[in-house]
């Protein structure tokens, strides 16, 4: 094979000259043009109505979906006298569109999470018709006094749906738990409610578990409107469209009166006093085995191992030290007290050294070093002690820092069955292939003992930049509102700690959906939609995916076959 040689222009001739600069224009036009549709921004439009007309003034947010920065707000606009909204100059990716409408119900929406309606956005999409109906919500008014008539203050009220259909609570777009306190008056003014019947109560339900005062506010018996302890005997209170009910005024009985909590953390090795040990405190769980909820996480014990708690309704409760800060050694387990009708004095939380796992992250098939020691760094890993219901608090550790050469420690662990995982969510196109042992695969977990110091560990990850793009086609029906649509990638033949690789993303209003950040292989691709009691799937897709390629699917789903999920058939399936 000859060498190639340097191209000059006594090598031309002058018909040459003019196509090889014709040819680089070209080049240089097909490249500004892939810039363009690459940096292209997308725009978004609807309109928000009460099912007749517009609605002015409802400001329309459309929040990012991508790990990263996910629920901020990149776009927002409100609808004019006609009910129409547009957001301009946005960037390509996953969103959510979301009406902030405090008194208004946005109709077809459901409890589920994320919130709003999802949205891929391509460069230069220009997508119209994102719409949402709401209708006016209705109100529960009343007022809260203590046994003495007195107004009791910035008390929460409790709202609960009593019909069996009916999921949706008031969305208040930025929570702000004040919405749902009673003002100086003792007064309350719960908006923006769907229509049905709810019961209506004030007080912690303490089920004879115990209870927590936050600050120095009071602590009351959980008391159902109308003035009753039994939530069997509850009065339900109807809501109507648009309607306001009023005088659902609740008395509360005496506060109850609360206690505090002492004791010192130690060492169980030499009984020295542990400082600035992070601990947290709840209730336990009618068991009596498990911390049924619990607080803490920010505070610690001083110089001399010393702790307090305050505002403990009668109860039983246990103290336990927070696994709050990575590089912490100890750990210790529940100790577990009663508060009867005085203060708890002289507990003793013994700190003992936890055991340890150490291993090392890698990326397989990148050549790249530099670029998978940044992508390494970005590595979130996810570990948990599973010790099967016998501490009753699931034993969690902070994430520890992965380095660049992929080696992790995690210190400070429980006995039990140690369960680690790893995402990518920063370095898009990560996913973890498996776990392994000195070599050998862990499907069900790490035995860990008493202080044991484990090696040899190994997540495997791969890296892919492969895409796969699908539009659902829905035959024989309407989507039914509210339903949820998740299409999932899995490749075929991998066997990983979560079952192979794979990815899911939740399709758009169109029923668009694209798979971004997959390995190069053979992957099933299949949509799943829920909702309403209702459920259902598509055909089964195959695909095969180069490294860096994009490939199209159009799976289809019956909606003729939706069924409830006691009865369902995957389709395909016998």
């Amino acid at each position: 094979m000859s060498k190639p040689f340097p191209l000059t222009l006594k090598h031309v001739t002058a018909r040459g000259a003019l196509a090889l600069l014709s040819a680089l224009f070209v080049a240089h036009a097909l490249a500004a043009t892939a810039r363009a549709q690459k940096e292209s921004p997308a725009s978004v439009a609807g309109r928000v109505t009460d099912g007749d007309h517009g609605v002015a003034g409802v400001t329309v947010m459309l929040l990012s979906n991508d790990p990263a920065q996910r629920f901020k707000a990149i776009a927002r606009a409100k609808t004019d006298a006609d009910g129409r909204y547009q957001m301009m100059n946005v960037a390509p990716g996953r969103y959510q569109v979301m009406p902030y409408a405090p008194v208004y119900v946005v109709q077809g929406a459901s409890d589920s999470w994320p919130p709003g309606t999802p949205l891929t956005l391509l460069p230069g999409d220009e997508v119209r018709d994102v719409d949402f109906r709401v209708e006016r919500g209705g109100v529960i008014m009343g007022r809260v006094t203590d046994a003495d008539g007195n107004p009791v203050i910035a008390e929460l009220v409790t709202l609960m749906p009593i019909d069996s259909t009916q999921t949706q609570l008031p969305r208040r777009g930025p929570f702000d738990t004040r919405d749902l306190m009673t003002d100086d008056r003792g007064v309350y003014r719960l908006y923006g409610l769907a229509a049905g019947h709810y019961r209506v109560a004030v007080g912690q339900s303490s089920d004879e578990m115990g209870a927590v005062a936050v600050g120095r506010r009071k602590i009351f018996k959980r008391t159902y409107y109308p003035d009753v302890t039994d939530a069997a005997q509850a009065r339900a209170v109807e809501v109507k469209t648009g309607d306001e009910t009023t005088d659902v005024d609740i008395t509360l009985g005496r506060a109850l009166k609360t206690y505090r909590a002492s004791g010192r953390f130690v060492s169980a090795e030499t009984g020295q006093p542990m400082p600035n040990v992070v601990f947290g405190y709840g209730t336990l769980d009618p068991s009596g085995r498990g911390v049924a909820s619990f607080g803490g996480g920010s505070m610690a014990t001083n110089t001399r191992g010393e702790f307090q708690t305050e505002g403990l309704a009668p109860g039983r409760y246990a103290v336990f030290s927070y696994p709050s800060q990575e590089g912490s050694e100890f750990y210790s387990d529940l100790v577990r007290f009663d508060v009867a009708d005085a203060d708890v004095t002289g507990l003793v939380v013994q700190m003992k050294r936890g055991a340890s796992v150490s291993g090392v992250v890698q990326i397989e098939g990148m050549s790249d070093r530099a670029a998978a020691a940044r992508m390494l760094t970005q590595v979130r890993l996810y570990s948990y002690v599973d010790q099967s219901g016998q501490q009753g608090l699931p034993t969690f550790t902070p994430p520890p820092t992965v380095a660049p050469d992929g080696s992790f420690r995690i210190g400070g662990l429980h006995p039990g069955n140690l369960r680690l995982g790893a995402a990518g969510e920063a370095a898009k196109g990560l996913s973890l292939v498996g776990v392994e042992m000195n070599g050998a695969p862990v499907t069900g977990g790490i035995p860990v003992t008493e202080g044991a110091q484990i090696t040899g560990v190994r997540l495997r990850m791969v890296y892919g930049s492969a895409i796969i793009r699908g539009q659902i086609n829905f035959v024989n029906g309407t989507l039914p509102p509210g339903m949820r649509i998740i299409a999932s990638a899995r490749r075929a033949g991998a066997v990983g700690t979560e079952g192979g690789i794979g990815r899911q993303v939740e399709a758009d209003v169109r029923g668009f959906f694209r798979v971004e950040g997959l390995p190069a292989g053979e992957y099933e691709v299949v949509v799943r939609v829920f909702g309403a009691g209702r459920v259902g799937m598509s055909d089964r897709q195959h695909v095969s995916l180069a490294e860096g390629g994009e490939v199209s699917v159009s799976p289809t789903v019956d909606l003729s076959k939706l069924t409830s999920p006691n009865v369902y058939v995957v389709p395909g399936n016998r």
